[in-house]
């Protein structure tokens, strides 16, 4: 039973590397936090999770469950008041079960995470799946909100920014594909988890979509300078053209089983990810990181 005035969110998908940050965010907030597990979630994710409510002073619960089995979840989202669906929605079949779920549970508030990558101006499957689901979330009658979050970085295990950061630390350079003039637009991870909180019982928010970016976009180009000056550490940048890129990447790819990059990303770095997050701003206060500020505090913690 819920404690009086306490709201109890179920956090679903948060084994991943947004989960711990959010976690934190409610507990500070006073939510009641439950979090989906699945029984082959990896162990040091859940251990994650329950360190980082340790060390906020309180607990969470954990509850078995699996969107590929709606039977599952349907007793959990019963007895709460918000969902943070936080799995991927490329995932469109696992998106369809909760909402199949929500709807036998009488579920009436959820959050949902999507991405700027919905708003790329080239074509992909990857694109095609998250509007599809996005359009899904619209039409279920739940009152829903969707974030559109930009590159995600700010933690250890995030392979974006993480990965690029001890990469360079060991090997003392850096391949980039193109010119290095596109524009992007990172968003620090706490700026996220703390707009997750924000839209949770903010009626201005409600059946509305976010995008959520960093504070402004930066060049490529720009961004490397940055990097090479918070690490105080010269590094080489190795530049190589798109076009030959995606040759040689779509080879790469041909013959590997789980290829960490496809021609349609190395194309999509040279497109410009520059977002408005002036609707974010005006409903929800949202004021995020530079990039400056968001990488230091990264390599502080890498360090």
């Amino acid at each position: 039973m819920k404690a009086k005035g306490q709201e109890m969110v179920l956090l679903i998908g948060a084994t991943g590397f947004l989960g711990p940050h959010v976690v934190e965010k409610l507990l500070q907030n006073n939510y009641s936090v439950t979090c989906l597990v699945r029984k082959s979630s990896d162990a040091s994710r859940i251990s994650k999770l329950e360190e980082t409510a340790k060390k906020a002073g309180k607990k969470i619960s954990l509850a078995t469950g699996d969107l590929e089995d709606t039977d599952s979840t349907i007793p959990l989202l019963e007895k709460v008041d918000i969902a943070v669906y936080m799995v991927d929605l490329e995932l469109t079949e696992l998106l369809e079960n909760f909402l199949y779920a929500a709807r036998r549970a009488g579920l009436k508030r959820a959050v949902f995470i999507s991405s700027t990558t919905v708003l790329v101006p080239l074509k992909s499957t990857v694109k095609e799946q998250k509007l599809k689901s996005e359009e899904l979330i619209k039409n279920s009658g739940l009152c829903y909100t969707i974030l559109r979050p930009s590159m995600i970085y700010g933690s250890a295990d995030d392979n974006n920014f993480s990965r690029m950061i001890e990469f360079i630390k060991k090997r003392g350079f850096f391949v980039t594909f193109g010119k290095g003039n596109n524009l992007i637009q990172p968003v620090y991870i706490e700026d996220v988890a703390e707009a997750i909180l924000s839209v949770l019982n903010n009626s201005k928010t409600y059946n509305k979509i976010y995008n959520i970016a960093g504070k402004e976009p930066i060049e490529y180009n720009r961004m490397l300078e940055i990097v090479r000056n918070k690490l105080k550490k010269r590094f080489i940048v190795i530049r190589v053209p798109i076009r030959p890129a995606k040759f040689l990447i779509s080879i790469y790819a041909a013959i590997s089983k789980n290829p960490s990059l496809t021609p349609g990303q190395i194309e999509r770095m040279s497109v410009d990810k520059a977002y408005s997050y002036e609707e974010a701003a005006r409903d929800f206060n949202f004021s995020p990181l530079s990039f400056e500020e968001g990488i230091e505090k990264l390599i502080k913690e890498l360090d």
